[in-house]
């Protein structure tokens, strides 16, 4: 595999993690608010966390694999993935933790 292909790979890897991090935030904070979403997911995948889980993957796999048939990108714009995966985590984490810190204090104290 030549080095561009793999800043592609990489480039590819990353945006799809991104992405996964906010389908898995979407689903989490989806099943707290609509309990149908979360009966559907415990019906579907037999518990919640194991189908946010599978369809996290499904993303990532379906997206890094369609984002590495790309042309070849180069070193920055790999780097600039991986900085957004970055920033994608943190916002994520933070944005789980300030969703339930919320409803452990003011909906449900």
């Amino acid at each position: 595999m030549t080095a561009s292909k793999k800043f592609t790979v990489v480039w590819a890897a990353a945006l799809a993690a991104a992405i996964a991090i906010v389908v898995v935030v979407a689903l989490t904070v989806g099943g707290e608010l609509l309990p149908p979403l979360k009966a559907w997911l415990k019906a579907t995948f037999s518990h919640h966390w194991i189908g946010k889980g599978v369809l996290a993957a499904a993303v990532f796999l379906v997206l890094t694999f369609i984002g590495s048939l790309r042309s070849a990108v180069g070193e920055d714009r790999a780097a600039a993935g991986v900085r957004l995966l970055a920033w994608t985590l943190a916002l994520g984490s933070l944005s789980l933790v300030l969703f339930f810190a919320y409803e452990a204090f003011f909906v449900h104290p």
